[in-house]
């Protein structure tokens, strides 16, 4: 009986311990272009990027221009911590906005509001922007926790089932 109760506590100790880093939210480490920088050329996209993988489900990022026009083009492209958005008809010098909705690998949504200024209008409507192929990154977290979720109840259900079948001492 103390070989069982030390087997669930362990396990229960394994799951709990593993669990502490998969239950924080992701943070936006940085941008290109940085928030409130200055450039005179305007970017062809906008990166983000967080300090841990997360997901593509409902990924949006908006990119507006001064007059409030969306330059987004594209699909928004997640790869482990980076998330990618093409822009297009960047015609106007002034600040640009970007507003990003981000769904981090625990399922918590991140809201990003940053901004940058060009100086000097940049490409117009049909120019060629380069995209990258979308690859997507699962949530590998969460599939790790629901394993050991799963894990832990088949050793459970194994003890009660030990314990059901051995014989009451006389």
């Amino acid at each position: 009986m103390r070989r069982l109760i030390a087997v669930l506590v362990a396990s229960l100790l394994a799951l709990v311990v593993a669990t502490g880093p998969a239950a924080a939210h992701a943070k936006l480490e940085s941008m290109s272009p940085a928030d409130g920088s200055t450039m005179a050329a305007p970017p062809t996209q906008v990166v983000l990027t967080f300090n841990e993988p997360v997901g593509s489900t409902g990924a949006e990022v908006q990119v507006k221009s001064p007059s409030g026009n969306n330059v987004s083009t594209g699909d928004v492209q997640v790869i482990d911590n980076k998330v990618t958005q093409p822009v297009g008809a960047m015609i106007e010098a002034g600040k640009y906005t970007v507003d990003a909705r981000i769904v981090s690998a625990d399922g918590h949504p991140i809201t990003v509001s940053a901004g940058f200024t060009v100086t000097h209008a940049g490409h117009a409507p049909g120019s060629v922007v380069t995209n990258q192929p979308s690859t997507t990154q699962g949530n590998s977290n969460v599939v790790v926790i629901v394993a050991m979720v799963l894990v832990m109840l088949v050793v459970v259900a194994l003890a009660i089932v030990i314990v059901r079948r051995r014989p009451a001492a006389q």
